[in-house]
């Protein structure tokens, strides 16, 4: 099986969790900002999944899964350890609906790497279920080689792209300068907010002479 990586926007899409213990928690966690409405279907469920719902977080419908469970879900995940239940609910999934299936992966169609965020900045790393313990191995290297700087680092190449937008630069001395920023010294915070400095002296130029 091919699979391609593929970055999905979930803001306000219905993900439907179906089991509620190790695997499915984790699962969560990386579902929580994500803006999705998350509904968790299981008699039991971890200790994190529980205070997730009482704090209005997710949805829990503490009882077995039913088929009209899955109605209406963009996402169906089944992280049960139960064969009935996941067969079950992988028959109930919606025509369309993307389905991660953790004990089958090969009878789903989204997998879920190793994965980490630097503000804007996401890693995700895959081994196509080789070895998952590789991939976090990999994803833990990646970590701290793109330490908590990245943060601010990709918040400065975010805004120094926008104001060399606004400036009377040409395209090519605009992309000059983004190759310049690329350069491991502005990690530097300092080195960042006198550049942003310059850039804003560029576009208060242009607006000058309008």
């Amino acid at each position: 099986m091919t699979v391609i990586p593929i970055m999905i926007e979930l803001e306000d899409r219905r993900v439907v969790v179906v089991g509620g213990g190790r695997v499915a928690k984790r699962r969560l966690d990386g579902l929580l900002d994500s803006g999705a409405l998350l509904t968790v279907v299981s008699p039991a469920v971890t200790t994190e999944i529980a205070d997730w719902a009482e704090e209005g977080t997710i949805t829990w419908k503490p009882k077995d899964f039913q088929p009209k469970d899955a109605e209406a879900a963009f996402m169906l995940i089944i992280a049960t350890d139960d064969p009935t239940v996941n067969a079950a609910a992988r028959k109930a999934a919606p025509p369309h609906c993307l389905v991660n299936a953790s004990a089958e992966a090969e009878s789903g169609n989204v997998h879920f790497p190793a994965h980490f965020k630097r503000g804007k900045l996401s890693i995700a790393v895959s081994t196509n279920g080789a070895s998952p313990m590789l991939a976090k191995k990999i994803k833990y290297d990646l970590q701290n080689q793109f330490d908590e700087s990245y943060e601010l680092y990709l918040e400065f190449l975010f805004r120094a792209r926008q104001l060399l937008k606004q400036s009377q630069l040409s395209r090519n001395a605009r992309e000059e300068y983004l190759r310049e920023f690329l350069d491991e010294s502005f990690l530097q915070v300092e080195t960042q907010q006198q550049t942003l400095c310059q850039l804003r002296l560029l576009v208060d130029a242009k607006k000058a002479s309008e």
